[in-house]
């Protein structure tokens, strides 16, 4: 079950952000929260992501990325600041289980992180909503936990 907080957040007008989860949430109860908010909901399921290629292409898969994907931080960014195969009021992605991602290449999830944030004030300034959840043992300094 989310926690209070985190059900505060996505019933803001423009949820946005990246934040750690204490623990573990249900796939199936976010994606309901978030769909009820009119947000595109996306799982992102770390348990075999140890790398980059690894996290690039289940983003690709899990988040429908358009065929012409280039697999690489830039046009990881550019698919996530474009959207546009995506009808929804916002985007809410739920990257879970991050820990072998984080053990193998704690450089590279923290480059994941960064591109969310930029992410996130690209979207800010088109009046859009983008929120960022992560779970896992392994916390980004400075990434709020929730």
């Amino acid at each position: 079950m989310p926690s209070a907080e985190l059900k505060n957040i996505l019933s803001s007008d423009l949820p946005r952000g990246v934040y750690w989860l204490a623990s573990h949430a249900s796939v199936s109860e976010l994606s309901k929260l978030a769909r009820l908010k009119g947000m595109a909901f996306f799982h992102l399921e770390g348990q075999k992501i140890e790398g980059k290629e690894q996290f690039l292409n289940h983003a690709s898969m899990a988040m429908k990325f358009p065929a012409d994907f280039g697999k690489n931080w830039d046009a990881f960014y550019d698919c996530i600041t474009d959207m546009g195969w995506v009808s929804a009021d916002g985007y809410c992605i739920y990257f879970d289980h991050t820990d072998a991602f984080a053990q193998h290449h704690e450089s590279e999830l923290e480059t994941v992180v960064e591109l969310f944030e930029d992410a996130i004030e690209f979207w800010k300034r088109e009046g859009q909503s983008m929120l960022v959840l992560l779970s896992g043992a392994h916390k980004p300094d400075h990434v709020k936990t929730i």
